[in-house]
């Protein structure tokens, strides 16, 4: 009987380190989960406020088309944006701002037409350090000279 009482006195011990050690992989888990989870959710903020500057500069270009070469005031209006996005954001004219109207000629059958087709216009958006960038032909506008 006494050997019976000296290993259960050595087991208990035992089973108290697994329990810890149990504990601390599940708590490693969970924390590498947490880091997982952030990430995501900042990559998720960061996609949805792409899109709405996306949008933002969409609708730009299609109230202004060509417009915009001439007078980029309109970029500094940023009605489309909700409030708290305003702030840190700046609207301009893309690197290659308004390009020049192309000169097209097309030939179908016995008919030949030829025109000059609208200028390629890009704008960016920056917030917090990320570009993005919007480049379309630009419709010629009301204002603007075809």
């Amino acid at each position: 009987m006494s050997t019976c009482s000296n290993s259960a006195r050595h087991q208990r011990g035992d089973v108290l380190l697994e329990a810890l050690v149990g504990v601390l992989i599940t708590s490693l888990i969970g924390a590498g989960l947490a880091g997982v989870t952030a990430r995501v959710l900042n990559s998720q903020h960061d996609a949805a406020v792409g899109a709405v500057l996306v949008n933002e500069m969409r609708n730009v270009l299609q109230i202004n088309g060509v417009d915009l070469c001439g007078d980029d005031a309109p970029l500094e209006n940023l009605n489309g944006l909700p409030e708290g996005l305003k702030a840190g954001v700046s609207l301009k004219l893309g690197a290659s701002g308004c390009g020049a109207g192309v000169p097209q000629s097309v030939t179908l059958g016995a008919s030949s037409f030829s025109g000059i087709m609208p200028p390629e216009v890009a704008i960016d958006a920056v917030h917090e350090g990320n570009t993005y960038t919007v480049r379309t032909v630009a419709p010629v506008t009301a204002g603007a000279a075809p």
